[in-house]
């Protein structure tokens, strides 16, 4: 069997248990995601970041992560019309919520997430401390790897995405554009 884009990721925690229910990479209907980072004294203010999932998209609520709960409010504000938007606004509530109730850094993400068709990555922290994240187009695969850290040891080629990013993977193309929560989560 042969696919043309997946997401694998390996999970470690930040504060919730290690279990299936807690594992990347999140899904709802064509959409998948995945988080490496965190959100600043996220155990302080779950249940109000729970209450700003919609009542309809609740029982998708399967973990207890930050990473889940990112993904289904970013669900609620208009992934499918606009993956970098929803994107903004739903880290600018957590933000907010962190900076209100919560503890530095109030937001540190590295994410993936994808339609099937396209690969979104995004890197941002509300420090100096962003996680990191690479790119490179291969050849001999013939296509795009997006990474945490570097695959090969020895092999070069790899980008580094800078902080304040948000990419889009299509095939050879990528396009990357400011990625800004912070202006938003100010006016919140």
């Amino acid at each position: 069997m042969k696919s043309g884009l997946f997401l694998a990721h390996v999970r470690a925690s930040t504060g919730t248990a290690t279990s299936r229910n807690n594992c990347h990479p999140f899904t709802w209907g064509r959409w998948s995601f995945m988080h490496n980072g965190q959100i600043g004294g996220y155990d302080t203010f779950r249940r109000d970041a729970d209450m700003m999932i919609p009542d309809a998209l609740y029982p998708c609520r399967k973990g207890a992560t930050d990473s889940e709960a990112l993904f289904l409010i970013a669900i609620a504000e208009g992934l499918d019309d606009d993956p970098k938007g929803a994107m903004e606004r739903a880290a600018a509530k957590l933000i907010s919520l962190s900076r209100a109730k919560g503890a530095a850094p109030h937001l540190r993400l590295t994410g993936a997430l994808s339609d099937g068709k396209r690969l979104y990555a995004m890197r941002y922290a509300t420090d100096d401390h962003a996680p990191t994240l690479y790119h490179r187009w291969s050849d001999s695969r013939e296509g795009t790897a997006v990474v945490s850290e570097p695959l090969e040891t020895g092999e070069g080629g790899w980008i580094a995405v800078p902080p304040f990013s948000f990419c889009t993977f299509e095939g050879r193309d990528l396009q990357v554009e400011d990625f800004h929560p912070c202006r938003l989560a100010v006016a919140a």
